[in-house]
């Protein structure tokens, strides 16, 4: 009985054996081909030393093995090519590119990339021309050693690289309009200009490069401008710029012009060889103008005051002064403090600014010097006696001295007014230290009065006592806060800040409370620096927040 069911594990064993002779697993043929077959187009540059064109080949099936294919010339392929389309391209010179021996596709890789490298400018170069370069074709064939459990198609295994070359090309950037230079009557200064344009290859020969004036551009067909003379301009040798562009420095004078015309200078770039290509299809603009210099302070209103806020001991900072015109000599800008202008500014403009103590206002007299057109005077506000956050508003008046000026007039008003006081509110450069809650936090800091949150009852009553806010996720959970008498233990010039709220005060039954609070404000420095722990009713948590506010 026993040799009966060895008999039978035995023949069923054999019968098993049998069956995978007979119906054995299949194999998947791998199946490569060039992801751009047949014919595909490498564009390249003329005055390009070499450019390269990256290739693909692919694979869907197989990818458990590896497979080498070898790169050929098949020039066959382009036989048939011009054959069938009735074409006359050439086949691309052997010293003009390099391309690898072969392709290999790693395990488990679906790819396999080479790159096929053309020297561009020496194609350019034995060919003659653009068009005569374009008809040049590199026919590559991937075919493999292997014979077994490969299914590689000719034509997919064929590519036609055609080398479209395009011109090396120069494309200025021209203004939409006229760029206007003015220039005081008689004066001798001149304005120094940029013109710039971008490349679209590398290794410009900048002093094949120039500029040009077109005496019969547009606008002068108008007869509204006259032709800048030759001598009231000049230009310097092309440079190649940093970002690869290139650019050409120029300068300009008004030296002989009446102030009754108005002259044009139209600027063309120019190359002195056909390799290459001016993309400029008008002229570039500048229109020049002579006309009586000028004198005009920024911000400068006889209604409004610019703010000039700062919570420490001073403010510094500059009163801008510009002219219309290019100045062949320096022009002398000083101003003077004269607070007699706050009664009648308050009384023009429905105000009550009071006057800085006397000697809080240092001012430095300046010039603009030949060839500028602005200068920034500096000023120094002492504002050490004022109280912060008592709400009180400074005004201080600062007159420019036309007398002094050696020529010009000032236009617009001779007066800049400062809103002066000593307050937290500005914009900071805020750092976030700690953020457990993850609140977003701004940057500015206002008052209090100014919350998003008044009409509230249990807000109101906050905003009533603090003195300032910032915002967290949109003023929603706003932090209000007021900077307290009282020092700072071991932290020199440093008062404690006394937090509110980041939430509402009650919800519901519990009360959000400030907790382990090392809040300050540095009184040298002007940093606000919040830190403390925040418990939250909604979660039953207190969040640790620590931000630095420093004046910009």
């Amino acid at each position: 009985m026993k040799m009966k069911h060895y008999f039978l594990a035995i023949l069923a064993l054999l019968m098993s054996a049998c069956g995978d002779l007979m119906n054995p697993i299949p194999t998947i043929d791998i199946n490569p081909a060039f992801s751009n077959s047949g014919f595909t187009n490498a564009t390249i540059i003329s005055q390009n030393e070499s450019d390269t064109y990256k290739m693909t080949y692919a694979r869907v099936n197989g990818i458990s093995r590896e497979l080498t294919m070898n790169l050929t010339v098949d020039e066959s392929a382009l036989s048939k090519y011009n054959q069938e389309n009735n074409t006359d391209y050439k086949l691309l010179p052997s010293d003009c590119y390099t391309m690898p021996a072969n392709a290999k596709f790693e395990v488990k890789s679906k790819n396999a990339n080479f790159d096929v490298t053309i020297y561009s400018k020496k194609l350019y170069e034995a060919a003659g021309s653009i068009d005569a370069a374009s008809k040049y074709v590199l026919p590559i064939k991937g075919i493999t050693d292997e014979k077994d459990g490969v299914d590689a198609n000719e034509n997919k295994n064929t590519v036609l690289l055609h080398i479209n070359m395009l011109a090396s090309t120069v494309t200025p950037n021209i203004p939409e309009s006229p760029v206007n230079l003015y220039f005081a009557k008689g004066s001798e200064a001149q304005e120094e200009i940029t013109i710039e344009a971008a490349l679209n290859f590398t290794g410009i020969d900048a002093n094949l490069i120039s500029v040009k004036v077109d005496d019969k551009a547009p606008l002068l067909e108008s007869g509204e401008y006259s032709l800048l003379p030759a001598a009231n301009y000049s230009f310097g040798k092309a440079i190649v710029a940093s970002d690869g562009g290139i650019s050409i420095k120029g300068k300009i004078n008004a030296i002989g012009l009446s102030d009754e015309n108005k002259y044009i200078l139209p600027c063309y770039f120019y190359s002195s060889d056909p390799k290459y290509a001016i993309k400029q299809d008008s002229p570039i603009y500048y229109s020049v103008n002579v006309a009586d210099l000028e004198v005009s302070i920024t911000d400068a209103s006889a209604t409004k005051a610019k703010e000039a806020y700062s919570s420490i001991a001073s403010i510094s900072g500059s009163v801008n002064v510009t002219i219309n015109t290019m100045i062949g000599s320096d022009l002398s800008i000083n101003f003077s403090y004269d607070p007699s202008l706050i009664s009648a500014f308050n009384t023009k403009n429905n105000q009550n600014y009071l006057t800085l103590p006397e000697g809080s206002v240092e001012i430095t007299n300046g010039k603009i010097e030949a060839g500028n057109k602005a200068i920034n005077i500096p000023y120094k506000l002492d504002i050490s006696k004022l109280t912060l956050a008592d709400g009180k508003h400074y005004l201080v008046p600062l007159v420019i001295q036309e007398e002094d000026l050696e020529m010009g007039a000032v236009t617009g008003s001779k007066v800049i007014y400062l809103d002066v006081t000593k307050t937290l509110v500005g914009e900071y450069n805020r750092e976030v230290i700690v953020n457990q809650r993850t609140r977003n936090v701004g940057n500015t800091i206002w008052e209090a009065s100014k919350c998003q949150r008044a009409g509230d009852a249990a807000w109101d009553a906050v905003i009533a006592t603090a003195q300032y806010g910032f915002g967290g996720d949109g003023d929603w959970y706003a932090v209000l806060f007021s900077v307290t008498g009282e020092d700072m233990t071991g932290m020199a010039n440093c008062k404690k800040i006394k937090i509110f709220t980041f939430l509402e005060l009650i919800e519901g039954d519990g009360s959000n409370k400030v907790t382990e609070n090392k809040s300050y404000f540095n009184t040298v420095t002007g940093e606000v620096y919040i830190d403390c722990y925040v418990y939250e009713s909604w979660f039953a948590k207190s969040y640790k927040e620590t931000y630095s506010f420093k004046r910009k």
